[in-house]
């Protein structure tokens, strides 16, 4: 199995591109094996000017992914949520509401969300990309030997994602 760490922000339509990307070549790469890294693409502690926050929604990812619900899902219902929908997924009750929609525990994502109990995880989520893994836009894709960032503005392209596949699942 080639694992392929991808880091994403819940309010990044560059990341919903990118997600949209991966799954639609990801079937032709069955040696992949994903692992899903929500961070902050703008942490609210360091750039508290710019808007929208997603310190919640990423706490919320990190407990529905505790629970085993499917976070892809999850991902694409908050992009949904956030773009389509124009609802804000930095609210409680609107977190828990679409974790609950994808088939998470809902009341313990509010709860958890309440009482924090994802924060630190969330900030060592942002530690882990942003210094040890050296991200510096999302979406990031990045495996063992092959790496692939996002342009500001851009994102990654599709031809870009499927290259990374193939290169590191030969």
């Amino acid at each position: 199995m080639a694992k392929i760490e991808v880091f994403i922000d819940n309010t990044c339509p560059y990341c919903d591109r990118g997600i949209q990307h991966l799954l639609e070549v990801l079937p032709d790469y069955p040696k992949a094996e994903i692992v899903w890294r929500p961070v902050e693409a703008h942490p609210k502690h360091e750039e508290p000017e710019h808007r929208p926050w997603n310190n919640l929604a990423v706490q919320a990812s990190l407990c529905v992914k505790d629970q085993g619900a499917n976070e892809v899902a999850f991902f694409q219902r908050l992009y949904k949520a956030h773009f389509e929908e124009k609802i804000s997924v930095e609210e409680i009750a609107v977190l828990a509401k679409c974790a609950g929609e994808i088939g998470a525990d809902s009341a313990k994502v509010e709860a958890a969300l309440k009482d924090g109990t994802y924060e630190k995880q969330m900030y060592a989520a942002n530690d882990y990309a942003y210094e040890e893994k050296e991200v510096w836009a999302v979406p990031t894709f990045i495996a063992e030997k092959a790496r692939l960032d996002a342009v500001g503005g851009i994102g990654v392209m599709k031809n870009q994602v499927e290259a990374l596949l193939a290169e590191v699942c030969k």
